[in-house]
């Protein structure tokens, strides 16, 4: 059995149903967990920048709305996230839209 909550398979599970893969697997990045992101997530998501059909600003607000959970884990999994995006994902795509979330450009 996983180490995942029932918060976070039910809202994993709500991701589902909407047909949003990218925001599921910003939740699955993103558990209560205490250890790291996962790596097949980290990776999925970084193809996820790579692609023209995918909606980068809704990925970057689900990063975003995954910092103010009241659990330290998610935040600190959520920045841990952002960071591996904007370092290894695609730059034209991910910084524009992770820092304009964060700073008013």
């Amino acid at each position: 059995m996983s180490g995942q909550s029932l918060t976070d398979r039910i809202t994993a599970a709500q991701h589902s149903v909407t047909g949003s893969a990218v925001s599921k697997t910003v939740c699955k990045a993103t558990t209560h967990e205490i250890m790291g992101p996962k790596k097949k997530h980290l990776d999925y998501l970084i193809q996820c920048t790579n692609e023209m059909n995918v909606n980068i600003p809704q990925l970057a607000d689900s990063l975003f709305e995954r910092t103010t959970n009241s659990s330290w884990v998610v935040v600190f999994k959520s920045l841990i996230t952002t960071h591996h995006l904007m370092v290894y994902g695609n730059e034209d795509m991910t910084c524009l839209h992770l820092l304009g979330d964060i700073v008013d450009i």
